[in-house]
């Protein structure tokens, strides 16, 4: 018989009922609105039912959920009517083939003229949290979403750049008055910050004003681009991204703490709210991949 928790049945409760609907299993994102949890508790969670040989992902290939126990062990979905989200392309015969594959993974993409090499630390991170990223000259708002990518954040909440005094933020959040303090980082990038504040320019940046997540960001050195290699890129880094919304770095602890421990008061609620988690998890080709393809826009 097969053998998993009533958290992990709901998930194959819902993909496999997602699958006989659609004839495709779910996406990510799909499950994650779905149960209610942040798409990284979902990848998580996927791991987990793999490990367990309940389910097979092909590796980098979306929507290839597939479940290995016999359906009549599954729970029946209960969380109320399943809908799929449908993008559609549209494309004019003269740009069908460009708009039909992410730029960014283009192997034949010019390459930059320089590369900037940015180590990124989770601040208060004891083991660290820490990503090596690289990258060409690129503004801040795309800058947030390497960081992003990288980390393993979901770009949900507000963030700002910190040097010095200025505070620099997406500036639709000047529009509705909620950054009067700050200024827009439009038209910013890397390559003006390093001729303001030179080659070994350091800044914060911080996401997530309620949980107060803060990351020390640090121009490490400035190279010439390796040919066969597609930028941007996740080269090195230690340590899972925490769960949105764990209540920052303390938070996170506690959260470590509950897990952690079957007697604590909390552990059946956490592993409710996250399900499974690893710490030190971390995987830089997944960080690539993810930088290269985009994410969700705030």
């Amino acid at each position: 018989m097969a053998d998993f928790t009533p958290t992990q049945g709901r998930y194959l409760s819902y993909i496999h009922a997602y699958t006989v609907g659609f004839g495709s299993p779910p996406a990510e994102s799909e499950i994650a609105e779905a149960i209610g949890v942040s798409p990284p508790s979902v990848n998580q969670m996927m791991k987990t039912l793999q490990k367990k040989e309940l389910i097979h992902r092909e590796p980098g290939v979306p929507r290839s959920i597939q479940i290995l126990i016999d359906e009549s062990l599954i729970p029946k979905w209960s969380g109320g009517k399943i809908t799929r989200v449908v993008r559609e392309w549209v494309m004019t015969n003269s740009s069908a083939k460009k708009q039909a594959r992410p730029t960014l993974a283009n192997k034949n993409h010019k390459q930059p003229a320089e590369i900037y090499v940015i180590k990124i630390t989770l601040s208060g991170s004891k083991p660290p949290i820490w990503r090596r990223i690289e990258t060409g000259d690129v503004s801040l708002a795309k800058l947030h979403e390497l960081i992003q990518a990288a980390m393993g954040w979901t770009n949900s909440h507000l963030h700002q750049f910190v040097i010095g005094e200025a505070h620099y933020v997406d500036p639709r959040g000047l529009e509705h008055g909620m950054m009067d303090w700050a200024q827009s980082y439009s038209g910013i990038t890397i390559a003006k910050l390093v001729a303001m504040h030179g080659a070994k320019l350091k800044m914060q940046y911080d996401y997530d004003f309620g949980d107060g997540w803060t990351h020390n960001i640090v121009l490490e050195k400035i190279v010439a681009p390796k040919r066969n290699v597609t930028y941007p890129c996740c080269t090195a880094g230690k340590n899972a991204c925490p769960p949105e919304d764990v209540g920052g770095i303390w938070g996170y602890y506690e959260y470590l703490e509950a897990i952690g421990n079957p007697k604590h008061p909390e552990h059946e609620e956490y592993m409710e709210w996250s399900g499974p988690f690893d710490a030190t998890e971390f995987d830089n080709a997944e960080a690539t991949h993810l930088m290269q393809t985009g994410m969700s826009s705030w």
